[in-house]
């Protein structure tokens, strides 16, 4: 497994997992914006046999990141990667005292039970629930990482 950060020829595979993954997928154009032109994105993707297999989408705004998506394909669940993409991302940040992140946020599906699993073994911590936060009215569970 190769984790390194997304390259223009990725863009088709991550829409490929993001379709596949998500109950609200970002558009085609909401995913270009993410990959091309918002400049405080990073998109880290894990390829398997030169195929991507995953991906965490992340901002980094002045000392702190939040996650915007995090995605592994069906048949590479359960191997660690999602873990593993957690891990890339934090060792991704600025090293400089002055640019340092010291937390992380995200919001994630009151039902997604494996993400909340994920999240909580890696040290997040709820802090709130956000009302009706998703278009079809469900619940986010915002949560925190101190750095």
């Amino acid at each position: 497994m190769i984790y390194r950060l997304a390259k223009s020829k990725d863009f088709e595979q991550v829409l490929e997992i993001e379709r596949e993954c998500f109950k609200q997928p970002y558009t085609s154009k909401e995913l270009e914006y993410e990959f091309y032109e918002n400049p405080v994105n990073k998109i880290i993707v894990v390829e398997d046999e030169q195929k991507v297999v995953g991906f965490i989408d992340f901002l980094i705004t002045f000392n702190s990141s939040t996650i915007m998506q995090i995605a592994v394909t069906s048949n590479y669940r359960g191997k660690g990667i999602a873990t593993q993409l957690l891990a890339e991302m934090e060792k991704s940040f600025p090293k400089e005292i002055d640019e340092m992140v010291e937390t992380i946020t995200l919001e994630v599906r009151e039902s997604n039970e494996a993400a909340k699993a994920l999240y909580l073994k890696n040290g997040y911590e709820i802090v709130t629930v956000k009302q009706s936060y998703y278009k079809d009215g469900e619940n986010a569970i915002y949560m925190l990482k101190r750095l």
